[in-house]
């Protein structure tokens, strides 16, 4: 959201097998690797509440699908809120569309918010909450652009008893996490503004002006049908009169 350089992608060349070409080889089958969706800037404009939000990850190198929650406004500007489904970081057992990334390190919501609440048993001092831990969008849906962005991944490490390493020797198999981050991005300030009146403050006048123009109209054809009839009847007098 920041023209921040995303860093370098490995993918196929194409040279020994071109069907190949430009894929990602960091998971297992070709669905896991496939990159769907938009670069996260921006989606197609006239979104409905039944349309998705699929874009590119690179913090996850793995593409992503959010769902619509909620209306809400900013700023006076209409919007709809996406987040993440609960299968967005399922394993492949309970979601089988995730299996295939065979990864050690596990992504989740921050505190294992949406996660299977046995995690919360093995791992003091978590708290998991939508309003500090939840992932959205906020996204205008008659243009497609986002306008409140708050990303927030949480990198967990499977452990568990090694065989042959006594330190080990006391640890339960438990989901540990490592450390979580947070992206947010908003537009405010004069681009707001321009916005609020673009999106908000001219449609608004537009369609003021439209039922206006109609009012305008029914006056008119009212005004003239009346003085019609007036005139009419003035000639119909003055034809008597004579």
């Amino acid at each position: 959201f920041n023209n921040s350089n995303t860093g370098l992608f490995t993918i196929f060349t194409g040279r020994d097998d071109i069907r190949k070409i430009h894929q990602l080889n960091y998971w297992k089958t070709p669905q896991c690797n496939m990159i769907n969706g938009t670069a996260g800037q921006m989606w197609a404009p006239f979104m409905t509440r039944e349309s998705t939000l699929p874009f590119y990850s690179p913090d996850a190198c793995r593409s992503m699908e959010l769902v619509y929650q909620r209306d809400g406004k900013m700023q006076g500007i209409p919007l709809y809120r996406y987040v993440a489904p609960k299968t967005l970081f399922a394993n492949g057992t309970d979601y089988a569309p995730n299996a295939g990334f065979y990864s050690p390190v596990f992504i989740s919501h921050p505190h294992f918010y949406n996660a299977d609440p046995v995690l919360l048993d093995y791992v003091q001092g978590l708290n998991p909450t939508e309003e500090e831990h939840g992932l959205f969008i906020d996204i205008h849906p008659m243009t497609g652009v986002p306008l409140n962005v708050s990303i927030r991944l949480q990198l967990n490490l499977f452990m568990k008893t090694v065989s042959g390493i006594t330190e080990t020797g006391k640890i339960a198999d438990v989901v540990m996490p490592m450390i979580w981050f947070e992206e947010r991005g908003y537009i405010d300030g004069p681009i707001l503004a321009s916005f609020h009146t673009n999106l908000v403050v001219l449609p608004a006048v537009m369609e003021f002006m439209q039922y206006g123009f109609i009012a305008l109209g029914v006056a008119t054809i009212i005004i003239a049908s009346l003085m019609h009839h007036k005139f009419k009847v003035t000639l119909k007098l003055t034809g008597t009169l004579l």
